[in-house]
């Protein structure tokens, strides 16, 4: 097997855990919405979402460097030495930071950890948009269309990340209250929403990931 397609087989796996777990998170957090379910129900499915959400996350952060390793082997940019090792550096640090805020959970090192990605998603998702759409218009330095639309469509993956996450943080809020005080149809609501602005960029991100895949597979243009 040569390293192309081994490049490309995991890749690809990765993608398929991505979308996989992300199918079970997006199940939970739609139940956790439904005031008629038993608190203790909604509180387990929260913790369910909490735990599985770390696979699709450490997927997204091992995209990175296979990603760049999968662009050397099948010869679509020239890649450095230098250029690998530091995707593959990043791309541990960022598993670092997701199992070490996963096992803080509900501590300040926890919160100021997830800033410190979301800061970096927000960096990340800008140079691949900014590199994909220059490469499109220009066809430099990516001349392969699809390759250049796949980069694109990755730098959108890095805000839909932060808009699920940004949406859904007013949920906790709420949550806490209807788990100290009970629940009342304001706080519902709130709930509601917060859950709505979460499933919808985590809708988008979902059909970005899968177009991703395919574009990267069959490279239709």
């Amino acid at each position: 097997m040569d390293s192309a397609h081994l490049w490309g087989y995991v890749h690809i796996l990765l993608f398929a855990v991505w979308l996989g777990a992300g199918l079970g998170v997006f199940v939970a957090v739609a139940r956790v919405k439904d005031p008629s379910r038993r608190f203790e129900a909604r509180a387990r499915l929260v913790h369910l979402a909490h735990s599985i959400q770390n696979l699709p996350r450490i997927c997204f952060a091992l995209i990175l460097p296979t990603g760049v390793e999968l662009t050397g082997a099948i010869n679509v940019y020239p890649l450095t030495p230098g250029l690998r090792a530091a995707s593959w550096a990043i791309g541990a640090i960022w598993v670092l930071v997701i199992v070490v805020g996963a096992r803080a959970q509900g501590k300040p090192l926890a919160a100021n950890l997830r800033i410190v990605e979301l800061v970096f998603e927000a960096f990340a998702g800008l140079s691949f948009v900014a590199y994909g759409l220059n490469s499109l218009a220009t066809g430099a330095p990516i001349d392969d269309p699809w390759f250049a639309a796949k980069l694109f469509l990755f730098g959108l993956v890095f805000w839909a990340a932060i808009a699920a996450d940004i949406g859904f943080r007013p949920f906790y809020a709420p949550f806490t209250e209807i788990a100290q005080e009970g629940a009342t149809p304001e706080r519902e609501e709130a709930i509601s929403a917060a859950v709505n602005h979460g499933l919808v960029a985590l809708t988008a991100l979902y059909i970005l990931v899968a177009v991703i895949a395919f574009i990267g597979n069959v490279k239709p243009f």
